[in-house]
């Protein structure tokens, strides 16, 4: 990738991936613009420090002196800027692309899989931040020690999440790529989960020479990518891998677990997050670090004093003894392991869940899978589904409402409540002392979170 300053256009900038792009070349002096249907912190914090963002996408959006134009997987090819732009025959990249051209300059650091990614990768940026390794970070989430989801470090590594929608994260060829987990997902893109296997497969594939893959062999799909893989494979889980975790305990909202690298024992490692998939991750974080070098002190209290990533489980606050906390999840398997972690935590409390579902085809495909991972919650309240990259007969298929009744039929607390204020309500003249309310989505439903805990 040249070293000389550019200009970058952005289509589609307010998304969390795309914007930690624009973040990271804006701080190497590129200038950037960019456009989105959305204005959100996102968007404010690139417009104070340079970047020019416009509201909604026209065709007059695109600058004159823009060199490159980057677009998210969102943005369909009818998109005045798009058509403006290949008129005038600029380069146009995807954001899978521009990731491959960014990190082909660095020690590359790639986090894939179906679910874990963010907070893998936020442990793994915690733990280089601390080493003072002064990392480069492109991750779907704040890091809170970080204080941001993008980061322009002046050391050799760049950690990223690398995304399996439309295969983009082959375009990316990294040192050192993690695979947490393979499941059936993006299903209005792949055809089956055989298509999956083989996506994951070719990014494997594609770790550079002398560089090694870390895999979750509590996965079997994952242990299956690596018996065709000829590069060094280094595994993680719970039994039969190089780092294996055990010996797990809770107290006080802390996990304790010893991790042993081949028999070798490590010694105890703590986090103060819920969840058997939250050791996995940690796991898989550690191996990552010792493996580059990383001194096991540093390491161990990066993860002591991990506050998590934004979104994930995090905690919004508390409203007259009910806890707040927020989470990201948006697949059936992440929900259950998100409901079963708080119930780890809180084992007592009335757990009330509102999950907003993401995209009609997804809750269409995975609708029973969804209505037995939240059979985990006390009450469940659906609001109206958002709605991504979904057809118009994808609309006409499915509804929250149509969740909400099987829900019911299987014998659960349920409600569909389209609105965020009116859920907002509901939860104000229901909820009581010691309750949890968790929302969960990979739409805006933090929204919830917020007008809840300041309702009058």
């Amino acid at each position: 990738m040249s070293t000389k300053k550019k200009h970058y256009h952005f289509i589609g900038i307010a998304g969390i991936g795309m914007s930690a792009l624009a973040a990271i070349l804006l701080e190497r002096g590129n200038a950037i613009s960019g456009s989105d249907l959305v204005s959100n912190e996102i968007t404010e914090k690139l417009r104070k420090s340079g970047a020019k963002i416009y509201k909604g996408h026209e065709a007059k959006h695109l600058p004159d002196n823009t060199d490159i134009v980057v677009i998210s997987g969102a943005i369909p090819e009818n998109n005045p800027e798009c058509i403006k732009a290949m008129q005038l025959n600029l380069p146009i990249l995807s954001r899978g692309e521009l990731l491959g051209q960014i990190m082909d300059r660095a020690t590359g650091i790639a986090v894939a899989g179906t679910h874990g990614k963010t907070t893998t990768a936020s442990l793994i940026a915690e733990i280089f931040e601390k080493a003072k390794k002064d990392p480069t970070i492109a991750i779907g989430g704040e890091v809170r020690n970080v204080g941001s989801h993008a980061k322009n470090g002046q050391g050799k590594y760049f950690i990223a999440e690398a995304c399996e929608y439309k295969r983009a994260f082959l375009n990316i060829h990294p040192e050192i790529a993690v695979i947490t987990n393979i499941e059936a997902d993006h299903l209005d893109y792949y055809k089956d989960l055989d298509d999956i296997m083989s996506a994951f497969a070719e990014f494997a594939g594609n770790i550079t020479e002398g560089g090694f893959l870390v895999a979750c062999f509590d996965d079997e799909r994952v242990k299956e990518i690596t018996d065709n893989f000829s590069g060094r494979v280094v595994s993680y889980g719970f039994s039969n891998a190089n780092y294996q975790a055990s010996d797990i305990k809770i107290e006080n909202g802390v996990q304790t677990f010893k991790i042993t690298k081949n028999s070798t024992d490590l010694g105890e490692f703590e986090v103060p997050l819920p969840g058997i998939h939250t050791i996995l991750n940690a796991t898989a974080a550690v191996a990552v670090a010792l493996e580059c070098g990383i001194k096991l002190k540093a390491i161990k209290e990066s993860l002591q004093n991990f506050s998590g990533a934004a979104r994930r489980m995090e905690t919004k606050g508390e409203k007259e003894g009910v806890l707040v906390i927020d989470d990201y999840g948006h697949h059936p398997t992440e929900i259950q392991a998100t409901l079963q972690a708080i119930r780890s935590f809180y084992p007592k409390r009335r757990l009330i869940c509102v999950f907003q579902p993401h995209q009609h085809s997804r809750t269409r495909i995975l609708l029973n899978d969804f209505a037995s991972a939240l059979k985990e919650a006390d009450e469940i309240i659906i609001p109206k589904i958002y709605a991504v990259r979904d057809t118009k007969e994808d609309m006409e298929s499915v509804s929250g409402e149509t969740l909400a009744k099987l829900l019911k039929k299987n014998g659960k607390s349920a409600k569909y409540i389209p609105n965020f204020s009116d859920v907002a309500k509901e939860l104000k003249e229901t909820t009581k002392e010691n309750d949890i309310v968790l929302t969960i989505g990979a739409g805006p439903v933090n929204e919830v979170a917020e007008m809840y805990l300041n309702i009058e």
